[in-house]
């Protein structure tokens, strides 16, 4: 059982290398294309809304990823706001977005009011059946870009809504966002593995900026594979356009990987 040799994109710059390990321990072939940069920001930036938060509190948190929420709290280490950041973490009702903020909370020795059961905001808003959040205040912790879709719910129920990003998603260089391209429109790769929804969002910008959107799609839907870790980067790719998509069951890199393997071993022996 192997991937015989399969050539293996990998779009997540941060786990780039232990993905890469597990594809080359399958039979295939990984090549680290980052099409994603994470920028932290400093205290300086996200210090006065953490600092308003800490002050003025909130009915509601919702905390949307893991490394967003650790963040918020070594940023408040960083402040000498430590202690006063768990007294408020205690005190909220908490709605967890994902296993990793999950995780994080269970660390902390919290567990959440509300969780989703899908790994997506979607999902999340629908465990608020019932909750009536008009006039609660809402405060959001965003995860590298702004959330329309969370924005706009929050307001159609009457919430008070602010928001806190502690960090931020940029593009890599053009010209390596270039080149990836290049080689995906000469069909380098039998099948490209995101793992986050915005590394689908700044491909495909890219794509059309350089004018082969539509070229992108025809090799996703031919010689080159799309595969998402999970349920969000499979949506953002559906939006994309990209209607073969290979994705996990469990949500999980290594799941993912696996479902690789079993993508190819299946087209190469379509009657087992």
């Amino acid at each position: 059982m192997s991937m015989n040799g399969k050539r293996i994109a990998v779009t997540g710059p941060r786990k780039g290398e232990e993905i890469s390990t597990l594809i080359k321990n399958m039979g295939g072939f990984p090549y680290v294309r980052p099409t994603q940069g994470t920028i932290i920001l400093d205290e300086k930036q996200v210090g006065p809304d953490l600092q308003r938060l800490i002050n003025e509190g909130t009915d509601w948190l919702i905390l949307t990823t893991g490394i967003g929420s650790q963040t918020l709290l070594e940023m408040s280490e960083k402040l000498g706001l430590r202690e006063q950041m768990i007294d408020l973490l205690h005190k909220v009702k908490i709605a967890a977005r994902g296993y990793k903020t999950r995780q994080f909370l269970k660390s902390i020795g919290l567990k959440p009011d509300i969780s989703d059961d899908d790994g997506t905001v979607r999902g999340l808003i629908k465990q608020f059946s019932g909750i009536g959040l008009g006039g609660q205040r809402v405060a959001v912790q965003l995860y590298g870009e702004k959330s329309d879709t969370l924005r706009k719910w929050l307001t159609d129920q009457g919430a008070v809504y602010t928001e806190i990003m502690p960090y931020i998603h940029i593009p890599p260089p053009e010209s390596e966002v270039q080149r990836f391209l290049d080689e995906l429109l000469n069909e380098t790769f039998d099948a490209v593995a995101f793992t986050s929804a915005i590394q689908v969002h700044f491909l495909f910008q890219a794509a059309e900026r350089f004018g082969v959107g539509d070229k992108l799609r025809q090799i996703f839907a031919g010689p080159t594979v799309a595969v998402a870790v999970g349920v969000v980067t499979a949506e953002a790719l559906e939006d994309a356009g990209v209607s073969r998509i290979v994705q996990p069951e469990d949500q999980r890199m290594g799941a993912m990987v696996v479902e690789i393997r079993k993508y190819f071993e299946k087209t190469a022996n379509p009657n087992t």
